[in-house]
């Protein structure tokens, strides 16, 4: 009797003993897991500062297919519908990254932004000014109320903006275009060349600075000039809908009136190139989502590589979007 309850005495330790080897096992799997999510998440971020959207979204996705609530994850998906245009279902990425993380300041800026891209400015400056005061030097937030006073054209409110942002951040590309562009709102044209060529020092192939001083150019009457800087962004990109329309007002200005219709004849036939869309079909009743659509469309264009094309293909097949019967 004594050796039963001995050898049950050893089988219960062993078991106590080994449950928590188990456990501590699990914890530290768990931690490796966590660390996987992050090393392939800091991947993602930065495929999609290079633009690579769709490779981007394949490791977001992936992430979460292992933590659901993985919330950085399901704002960067946001971000990249944001970038693509489709801010409905950007702002329904970051409402769920919200909802589990109510505090995050770039989660409340983020869609802040998205707001103010559909002309929700009232909204939109809510959550920018609640990402403030969650941290109140978030050069995103800053950026995003000078946007809104811009979009309102308080101009002299937008310039107060961008400099909080250039004192945090004296490299900030958009600061320096957004205050270049106030200036040129308050028709200061010189002082806007100023802060444009303060971005063209941090990035000489800065397109929006270039189209900046070419403007400004133009309100002040140097023609000559303004078609230089024109001819630069076309250069860079040959189909700049911007450059197009600014360079075939010069001509106007200038009395070459068949110069200026032969530009602005090309500046409309690009507007219209760039109204093309996919086609919606159906796939078993179920909905494309516009960024796949978008996929095909810029693939189409010759804006993506072949690559980027099969990835999102194999992603489309993964979720079952696509089926394939053997």
């Amino acid at each position: 009797m004594y050796r039963l309850r001995k050898n049950k005495l050893q089988y219960f330790v062993l078991f106590i003993v080994g449950f928590f080897f188990v456990q501590t096992t699990i914890v530290e799997i768990f931690a490796m897991s966590e660390i996987d999510r992050k090393n392939i998440y800091e991947e993602a971020e930065l495929f999609f500062q290079a633009g690579n959207f769709t490779q981007a979204l394949i490791m977001y996705e992936s992430i979460l297919e292992d933590e659901p609530l993985y919330s950085d994850a399901i704002a960067a998906k946001g971000a990249i519908f944001h970038r693509m245009g489709d801010y409905s279902t950007a702002l329904d990425y970051y409402d769920k990254a919200i909802s589990i993380n109510s505090t995050n300041p770039f989660f409340l800026s983020d869609k802040g932004s998205a707001l103010l891209a559909i002309g929700l400015d009232t909204e939109a400056e809510n959550f920018l000014k609640r990402s403030l005061e969650i941290l109140p030097d978030n050069i995103d937030a800053l950026n995003g109320i000078a946007n809104i006073e811009s979009f309102r054209k308080n101009y002299d409110k937008e310039l107060v903006y961008r400099t909080s942002v250039l004192i945090v951040d004296p490299d900030n590309q958009e600061a320096h275009i957004g205050k270049g562009n106030a200036y040129a709102g308050l028709k200061n044209y010189e002082d806007a060349i100023l802060q444009y060529n303060n971005a063209l020092k941090i990035n000489p192939h800065n397109i929006q600075a270039t189209i900046g001083i070419s403007n400004s150019l133009l309100e002040l009457g140097n023609y000559n000039d303004a078609l230089i800087q024109y001819d630069k962004v076309l250069s860079i990109e040959p189909e700049n809908t911007n450059a197009l329309r600014g360079k075939s007002l010069t001509y106007v200005h200038m009395g070459n009136h068949e110069l200026a219709a032969k530009t602005y004849e090309k500046f409309e036939s690009v507007k219209n190139e760039k109204q093309f869309d996919v086609v919606d079909i159906p796939i078993k009743s179920q909905k494309i989502p516009n960024w796949i659509k978008d996929t095909f469309g810029r693939f189409l264009e010759d804006k993506i590589t072949e690559q980027e094309m099969i990835n999102a293909l194999e992603f489309l097949i993964k979720k079952n979007i696509i089926r394939i019967d053997k």
